[in-house]
C-alpha cells in the first residue's frame, strides 16, 4: 500500500506541474518501454524484463492513452514449490506531459487502469508421477508513473521512466515495480 501511495503521490505531482506550464506536442503519439521489472512479495521476490507500447493524444499538456505490457515470468516459490509466473494486460488512462523552462527536458506522468492477467505454472512429482499445476486469474487494478526525458526534435524524445502495476486479488499480490527507458513519437 506504501508503494501504491508513494506512485499516487508523484504521479499526481507531476500531473500538477504538466497544467501550470504550456507543453509545446499536442497530437497523436506512440511510445515504446523496455526496462526491468521487480516484485517484492511474499511468494515472488525476483526481477525481470518488462516490454511496454502506448499510444494516445494530448492536448497541450494532458493527454489519454492506451497501451499494452507484459513481464517475463518471475520466479516464486509456494509450499516449497518453484513457480513461474507472467503478468501482462492492457492499461487505458491520462497522461501529462510538460517541458522545464521551454527548454528540451520533459516531466511526465501517467495515472489510470491496468487490466491484467497473470498465469502461474509448474510441474511436480506427486508419488513419482509429473503433475502440471497451473493457475489463471485476472483483474483491474491501477497504475502510476512518472518520468524525464529529453526531446531531440518536436516530434521524438528519449527519457526513463519509473511505474507501478497493481495486481492484486484474493489469491495472488503481483505489484510490479519497473524502471525503463522510453522512445516516444509525436505526429
Amino acid at each position: 500500500m506504501k508503494k501504491t501511495a508513494l506512485s499516487l503521490a508523484l504521479a499526481a505531482s507531476a500531473l500538477v506541474a504538466a497544467t501550470a506550464a504550456q507543453a509545446q506536442d499536442t497530437g497523436f503519439f506512440i511510445e515504446g518501454r523496455v526496462g526491468s521489472a521487480s516484485i517484492d512479495e511474499d511468494q515472488f521476490d525476483d526481477d525481470t524484463t518488462a516490454v511496454a507500447f502506448n499510444a494516445g493524444y494530448r492536448w497541450g499538456g494532458w493527454g489519454i492513452e492506451a497501451g499494452y505490457v507484459t513481464f517475463d515470468d518471475f520466479d516464486g516459490e509456494v509450499d516449497d514449490i518453484e513457480i513461474q509466473a507472467g503478468v501482462d494486460g492492457f492499461t487505458i488512462g491520462l497522461n501529462g506531459r510538460t517541458n522545464l523552462a521551454d527548454g528540451p527536458w520533459y516531466l511526465s506522468s501517467r495515472l489510470g487502469a491496468f487490466l491484467w492477467d497473470a498465469e502461474a505454472d509448474d510441474v511436480i512429482r506427486i508419488n513419482n508421477t509429473p503433475t502440471r499445476i497451473d493457475a489463471d486469474t485476472d483483474g483491474t487494478d491501477l497504475y502510476a508513473g512518472i518520468g524525464v526525458g529529453y526531446d531531440f526534435s518536436d516530434q521524438f524524445s528519449l527519457g526513463v521512466a519509473y511505474d507501478y502495476f497493481g495486481v492484486e486479488d484474493d489469491d495472488v499480490t503481483l505489484d510490479t515495480n519497473v524502471i525503463s527507458v522510453t522512445g516516444e513519437i509525436r505526429f
